[in-house]
């Protein structure tokens, strides 16, 4: 019994420990592992607790106790501090400043966003959006949620409103080689890399994306020279890692390591950066370096013909459905991340040399 009983105390410290760890390892976990979790972890650290007990009053030779114990014990605390949340804090919508003096170089790489009425916004990405993971704030009266994945670079822009309910979000973890999140209204999981609901009371249900830029600060203004910036308060809560050291980590880590998901990701390399684009049920993938041999295309995808401008120097992708002119909003993220929840994609290639 001794040894069952420590078995499972250690099992269930490390389990609550890297709870929101496991589904990115474990796929058959699914999205629902992740939902309602601070009650789920808690249940595992009560039974893990127990299990100490039931260990202890076995009476163990003191090496056993000490070689149980000690792990046991350190999983259990890290537990209480090992959540994305606190290593991705969100920010809310009054903990963003805006304004339009430059607070940041020319080069700096930022998120742009038009709305309807021509008014625009940036988001520094080094900065901001990519340290904090999700940006839960509000543009020109309009609700607005900035979300990066590091995972697999997908940056999402969204109108995080369903039925009339304004839904403010929180970093759970990566399932599927994109990140998973919570809102904190429902604690539906959706999955980042497409805006769905995937497990809770908002099953189903998608949130619309919105058209974005990811280029630098200078051209942003170029195109845009009356237009305001985002720069965090001040006072506001830090992740448990500092800014710097976490970017280093992300860049070490995600330069070598994919998630394990269910796409075949044969087509380009890993890690190509493309600009993805949905339309009437079809995707199509334009990887920058072929788009980089051409500056205006006209393509199909199914039946309908589009024009898509590319500024190889900027990196802004525009384009509109030909007949209509309707706007086509596009994505920007690596391939393996665009090829996972688009299987049936389309690859677009120059017809140039370069």
């Amino acid at each position: 019994m001794t040894a069952i009983f420590g078995a499972l105390s250690l099992g269930l410290s490390i389990t609550g420990a890297l709870y929101l760890q496991l589904p990115t390892f474990f796929l058959v976990l699914g999205h629902g592992w992740s939902h309602q979790y601070p009650m789920k972890r808690w249940i595992f650290r009560i039974l893990a607790f127990a299990a100490f007990l039931l260990f202890i009053g076995t009476h163990p030779p003191l090496w056993v106790l000490l070689s149980v114990g000690i792990p046991s014990v350190f999983f259990w605390v890290f537990s209480l501090f090992n959540a994305n949340p606190n290593l991705f804090v969100a920010l809310s919508e009054s903990q963003i400043i805006k304004q339009k003096s430059r607070v940041y170089p020319d080069g700096t790489q930022v998120v742009g966003y038009t709305d309807d009425g021509g008014m625009s916004i940036c988001y520094p990405v080094e900065e901001m959006v990519m340290p904090r993971h999700i940006l839960n704030d509000t543009f020109n009266g309009k609700p607005l949620l900035v979300s990066f994945c590091a995972a697999c670079r997908s940056t999402m822009l969204y109108h995080p409103v369903v039925d009339g309910q304004r839904l403010t979000f929180e970093v759970l973890g990566v399932h599927r080689r994109n990140m998973i999140i919570r809102d904190l209204q429902t604690g539906t999981v959706w999955q980042q890399g497409t805006g769905e609901g995937m497990f809770g009371k908002l099953k189903g249900r998608r949130l619309d994306f919105h058209c974005y830029q990811q280029t630098t600060l200078e051209d942003w203004i170029k195109q845009n020279p009356d237009m305001f910036i985002a720069k965090e308060g001040d006072g506001i809560r830090k992740g448990l890692v500092p800014k710097k050291r976490l970017l280093k980590v992300l860049e070490k880590v995600t330069g070598k390591f994919i998630a394990p998901g269910r796409a075949k990701l044969a087509g380009l390399p890993l890690r190509e950066k493309v600009w993805g684009l949905e339309l009437d049920g079809r995707s199509k993938a334009y990887p920058i370096s072929e788009l980089k041999k051409e500056t205006t295309i006209t393509d199909k995808l199914g039946n309908v013909e589009i024009t898509i401008h590319y500024n190889p120097l900027t990196n802004q992708m525009e384009g509109v459905i030909t007949a209509t002119r309707d706007r086509l909003n596009f994505q920007n993220h690596w391939w393996f991340g665009w090829k996972e929840f688009h299987p049936g994609t389309e690859i677009w290639r120059s017809e140039n040399a370069g």
